[in-house]
């Protein structure tokens, strides 16, 4: 999305995540090999957010997933001081300026106002790691500037393409087992990237062919997405 919309890649960009499960740790992880820097998590109780120019470490992430498997909340991490914790809390009106932001929690955790918050504070892409993260009057806030900002425009990834990855790998895994093979993680690794990579640009074509846009507009992956989802399930019936 970010190379697509000539935003550069995830090195030196910062990353608000929500939520502190499987989704949010490796999606934190990811960014971070990437050379992005994370600046929240949270979790059904608040949320934490780095202060300053604190950053969470991959060391982090592991030592709250350790947490998470406990089932322990975000207050049993020892932050050192280095995080703010905001009890009953999302990160989006707390983190300040960042660029990108992945919501990874639960359903409508991004709200108009969290939308518009998340805007000012100069996001170029949001990205849902969770199934239906933002409200509809969120998204509609997002597609909004996409339509009207020009360079300054908001690209939002609806989570029925940003986030099929969890999916796509467990179709590897029977993949694997009926052939069986064992890939390597970075085999696995790989071919996600180029099944996430297909799904991405089917949005954009498909998004290209059937809506109309402006000059200089995004296409909009909210309709591409879904048209191209529902296209493959017509052709396979």
């Amino acid at each position: 999305m970010l190379q697509y919309a000539g935003k550069g890649g995830f090195a030196g960009k910062r990353v608000a995540i929500s939520g502190s499960g499987n989704v949010a740790q490796y999606a934190a992880l990811k960014c971070i090999e990437l050379g992005a820097t994370v600046v929240s998590l949270s979790d059904s109780q608040g949320c934490l957010v780095a202060e300053g120019d604190a950053a969470f470490t991959p060391e982090q992430i592991e030592a709250i997933a350790a947490l998470k498997l406990e089932r322990k909340p975000l207050t049993a991490f020892d932050h050192k001081g280095a995080f703010m914790y905001i009890k009953g809390a999302r990160p989006w009106t707390h983190v300040g300026k960042v660029d990108v932001a992945l919501p990874s929690a639960t359903q409508n955790e991004v709200s108009k106002e969290e939308a518009e918050a998340l805007i000012a504070n100069g996001v170029l892409a949001i990205a849902e790691g969770s199934n239906m993260g933002c409200t509809q009057e969120a998204i509609d806030v997002f597609e909004e500037t996409r339509k009207t900002k020009g360079d300054a425009a908001v690209w939002y990834g609806p989570g029925k393409a940003a986030n099929c990855g969890g999916v796509a790998v467990s179709g590897l895994e029977m993949a694997q087992n009926s052939q069986r093979l064992s890939w390597t993680r970075e085999e696995v690794d790989e071919k996600l990237k180029d099944i996430m990579k297909n799904a991405f640009l089917n949005g954009v074509n498909t998004a290209k062919q059937y809506v109309k846009t402006a000059d200089g507009e995004l296409p909009s992956l909210v309709a591409g997405s879904n048209i191209a989802g529902f296209v493959k399930v017509a052709r396979a019936m």
